[in-house]
């Protein structure tokens, strides 16, 4: 347990570090993430690549290139801009989104409940309070009732222009390479 809630307070601090107007529900969005990849994502598959299509014309971007959001699996973050500018060809993205959408952990949604009560916990123990707006936390607490995912706060949207996909490690390795 200790090591797992070493990793929460790490993933976490590093989020904070690297997009400092983070609230809960952004921190809700990347443990989901890191748990289940994009699995919530391509259970559509035309419908999901006509979204990345659209998602690829936005004008501005993260300046966060990759991250890391592994938390129960392993997962990245990968920034559009990359294939806007065609460092990644849309096609091999989506292959590495149908590929990635099946190794996602395999939990009930009572499970992760409980998982992501357990993360909150941690959160609270060792971040500002500022992260815990009643928003948020509402948020928060509506998408464990209702099983869904969360989009990102307005602070996040407005501060970072988030626009990414999330990959597994080995298909992340494969499209960008090792020296990361």
């Amino acid at each position: 347990m200790f090591r797992m809630d070493n990793r929460i307070v790490e993933l976490a601090s590093h989020e904070l570090d690297l997009h400092p107007e983070a609230r809960l529900d952004d921190l809700y969005k990347l443990f989901y993430q890191g748990t289940f990849g994009p699995k919530h994502l391509m259970e559509d598959q035309a419908v999901a690549l006509r979204y990345l299509a659209e998602e690829i014309d936005c004008e501005e971007f993260d300046q966060v290139l990759w991250q890391d959001v592994s938390y129960m699996e392993n997962f990245f973050r990968l920034n559009l801009v990359l294939v806007k500018n065609r460092q990644v060809l849309i096609d091999d993205l989506f292959r590495a989104l149908v590929a990635s959408s099946r190794v996602g952990a395999s939990m009930t949604r009572e499970d992760w409940k409980l998982e992501w009560l357990r993360i909150e916990a941690v959160l609270r123990d060792s971040l500002p309070e500022s992260i815990f707006t009643p928003e948020s936390t509402i948020s928060v607490k509506e998408a464990l009732e209702s099983g869904r995912l969360l989009h990102h706060s307005s602070y996040y949207k407005r501060s970072y222009h988030p626009h990414y996909r999330v990959i597994s490690r080995e298909w992340f390795e494969r499209l960008i390479g090792t020296t990361y």
